[in-house]
């Protein structure tokens, strides 16, 4: 094929240029056709990312069972089940409570967060975030906003990505929260000298944390202006004609969403909620630790939930079987609970979690009218589409 015929395949898809063009560059064909080659002429391209990915399935899975092995060793089995025959039932009922107190306020607070686009009920934000658990467990990470957005939309008669917005606000918001609890753990709290690494590694997070938000603030700042950042039209120069064009789109669309309350107290309320969110989530093991007798300071309590929450973090990355149950009876060893204790107060904590979200969202997913089908169809749409309005209307 001649060099003619190439440009001529090269310029096909852009006839009827729009103005969005010019900020993904479509004038710059070296780039824009060396992107399109290689995401459209070389289909082994995903090969390396499979492997990468089954590397990092078979590093967690390896680390899980040697991690599982040490820390689970030694321990009497009929020990625990004695604890937990023991326990003390009212303790034991306010953890679910606690789990639901928090989601409740979560829904509160990204009410607020929306105000400023269009006022919403907040059992209506109440369904949408216990509903988002479901797929979150099932489709795994970054799908539960997604849906909790198009629930809410949906609801609200509002576009999913003014709302994903506003999730996004919600979140960011928490961010600045948890690394001010990161940064008050580690001044407050004082590990044995073998373990002083953590404390620093703590302090290391709650800076890395802070930045990101910092960057996040400043990218979302820009967008509400109707400006596209710098990096992001560098990213943009190097998508597909047609990816970048919808990734575009709904940035565009996601920017209507990028708003904050105007009135002095809702701004007072977003603030002060995210903080109480994070106090009723430190409640959670101090409810199961007085059911099984176990009494630790009240700066122990909030550095289990800085500890296990920075390992979400880490989570995306690498996902490590049964996580969450191991870095939770790890802190609590750490703090000298004994293995029993420790993992009865872990089960307790996160099946009283897993249920609560399971009931209630599904409940949620009942109430909205939503099956599982539509779900499917929902995570499969904002999987393969970067504009998550175009991907709602095709369902």
């Amino acid at each position: 094929m001649g060099s003619g015929s190439g440009a001529v395949l090269f310029h096909e898809p852009v006839v009827g240029k729009s103005p969005d063009d010019e900020v993904i560059g479509v004038s710059d064909q070296g780039a824009m056709r060396s992107a399109a080659t290689t995401r459209a002429e070389c289909p082994g391209r995903g090969a390396p990312r499979s492997m990468a990915s089954a590397l990092r399935r078979g590093a967690g899975i390896t680390i899980g069972l040697a991690a599982g092995y040490w820390l689970l060793r030694g321990l009497d089995f009929g020990r625990l089940v004695g604890i937990i025959a023991q326990a003390h039932t009212g303790f034991l009922l306010l953890v679910p409570g606690a789990v639901i107190v928090e989601q409740w306020c979560r829904a509160w607070k990204w009410r607020q967060v929306l105000a400023a686009t269009r006022k919403v009920q907040v059992h209506w934000a109440f369904r949408a975030q216990m509903a988002g658990y479901i797929p979150g467990m099932v489709a795994g990470f970054g799908t539960s906003a997604f849906i909790r957005s198009w629930l809410l939309a949906r609801r609200a008669g509002l576009r999913t990505s003014a709302v994903l917005a506003s999730s996004a606000v919600d979140r960011l918001i928490d961010s600045f929260a948890f690394a001010l609890f990161v940064g008050l753990a580690a001044g407050v709290v004082i590990l044995p000298k073998a373990d002083a690494g953590m404390t620093q590694a703590l302090r290391l997070s709650s800076v890395v944390i802070l930045a990101i938000a910092l960057v996040l603030l400043a990218a979302f700042a820009s967008l509400r202006r109707g400006g596209i950042p710098r990096w992001a039209r560098w990213l943009l120069r190097r998508l597909p004609i047609r990816a970048a064009r919808g990734t575009l789109k709904g940035m565009k669309g996601f920017s209507g969403g990028l708003t904050w309350p105007q009135s002095s107290a809702r701004r007072g309320g977003v603030v002060a909620t995210a903080i109480l969110i994070k106090l009723l989530a430190t409640t959670q093991y101090l409810w199961a630790g007085l059911a099984f007798d176990v009494h630790l300071a009240a700066g122990d309590y909030l550095f289990i939930m800085v500890f296990l929450g920075a390992l979400v973090f880490v989570g995306i990355f690498v996902r490590i079987p049964g996580g969450g149950l191991l870095a939770s009876l790890f802190v609590l060893e750490l703090f000298g609970v004994p293995k029993a204790q420790a993992l009865a107060m872990t089960f307790v904590v996160m099946s009283s979690f897993l249920l609560t979200v399971v009931l209630a969202g599904g409940a949620a997913l009942i109430l909205e009218g939503v099956g599982v089908g539509t779900l499917r169809r929902l995570v499969a749409g904002s999987r393969q589409d970067r504009d998550p309005d175009r991907s709602v209307a095709q369902i």
